[in-house]
């Protein structure tokens, strides 16, 4: 039996570099940090924008406020892809990885097993009712309404923000997935 040396890709992707390679789980944290963070700061971003939007000018001028606002229906789908990305990151993925339970063929009748993945799925389906949400809340509340022009950039705002927690939450879990300097596979 040889062994494959053939490349997946036809490009060559660069090697990381030594840093990244000796701390992807520190990078990866960070890193999905500062994608959820930018979601938030986007949506909150938005929300004063809109603020400034319907404040009245301090002279006496006539003032009509706007007919769009950010209100309730726009911050759900962000604490939904919120709850999504807690949930999922706080099931442990050892369970995930046993190889007794998947080796046996028994998954059903192990109830850890199957929590584990009802969990998992719950957090997935949270992370795609929000983005779906603020998709719906982008296309009905600022796209299809004639009188949101010129405030389509508050809806764009919360797509941005379901997107980088989404993101956040894929990087979250893949750099939680890589072993630790400090954690060792001794197997005989």
């Amino acid at each position: 039996m040889r062994s494959e040396t053939r490349r997946v890709c036809r490009v060559r992707l660069p090697n990381l570099p030594l840093l990244l390679r000796t701390n992807r789980r520190a990078f990866g944290v960070y890193a999905s940090g500062a994608l959820f963070a930018a979601g938030w700061w986007i949506f909150f971003d938005a929300c004063v924008r809109s603020h400034q939007l319907h404040r009245p000018p301090p002279e006496d001028v006539p003032f009509q406020p706007p007919e769009v606002a950010i209100k309730f229906d726009d911050w759900v789908s962000g604490l939904c892809t919120t709850t999504g990305l807690i949930i999922i990151n706080m099931i442990n993925k050892q369970y995930l990885l046993d190889d007794g339970a998947l080796q046996s063929g028994s998954w059903n009748e192990d109830p850890i097993l199957w929590r584990t993945r009802m969990w998992l799925f719950i957090g997935f389906a949270f992370l795609a009712g929000g983005m779906a949400g603020s998709m719906a809340v982008l296309i009905i509340k600022y796209l299809a309404n004639t009188h949101a022009e010129g405030f389509i950039e508050l809806g764009v705002a919360g797509v941005v923000q379901n997107l980088l927690i989404m993101a956040c939450a894929v990087i979250l879990w893949f750099s939680q997935r890589v072993e630790s300097d400090y954690e060792y596979n001794l197997t005989l």
